[in-house]
């Protein structure tokens, strides 16, 4: 329900801007998950004691999907929005949606394992890395599926070192 958030509710503490939407949120409730909303309600940040946050650079909808995901465990983690869910969590430092992006990225089927192996670097997510790296039974096969994704060129020096650690050892 998108209007969930959109009045104020006995729990609810600090409005958070984003475009011209706001929602309505317990401080508490978000610092529990978020040390980056620990810090900015309860440190000594320009927005602690605020009853109004801007929050930039956010897709309303997507924050939508993540604020569902923590507060009411109601959202289920698809492949449609498992990035822009791990955008977020990365931002924000949510280890626990952290977590269930990387199941889903590792259980997914409907994401091919080079776009995998893109997500896993830029997030630096060993264990997505680590799994799709051992689907692959040779260098070939996973150059091949490499070569299809052209953003694969761009892959970090790092993921590079771990795909000819893993098939050196062959």
């Amino acid at each position: 329900d998108p209007t969930i958030f959109s009045s104020p509710t006995r729990m609810s503490n600090v409005i958070l801007k984003i475009g011209d939407q706001q929602l309505h949120v317990s401080k508490e409730y978000l610092a529990v998950h978020s040390p980056v909303f620990e810090a900015m309600f309860f440190g000594n940040f320009e927005e602690n004691g605020r009853k109004e946050v801007v929050i930039k650079d956010v897709v309303y909808e997507e924050f939508l999907d993540l604020l569902h995901l923590i507060y009411f465990k109601s959202l289920v983690i698809t492949d449609r929005i498992v990035v822009h869910i791990l955008k977020l969590a990365d931002r924000f430092q949510m280890e626990d949606v952290m977590e269930l992006t990387k199941k889903h990225l590792i259980q997914s089927k409907g994401i091919n394992a080079a776009k995998k192996l893109l997500i896993a670097d830029q997030y630096r997510l060993d264990s997505v890395r680590d799994h799709c790296l051992q689907s692959f039974t040779s260098f070939v096969n996973l150059m091949k599926e490499l070569k299809l994704t052209p953003e694969c060129d761009n892959l970090s020096k790092d993921m590079k070192s771990a795909i000819y650690d893993r098939f050196s050892k062959i």
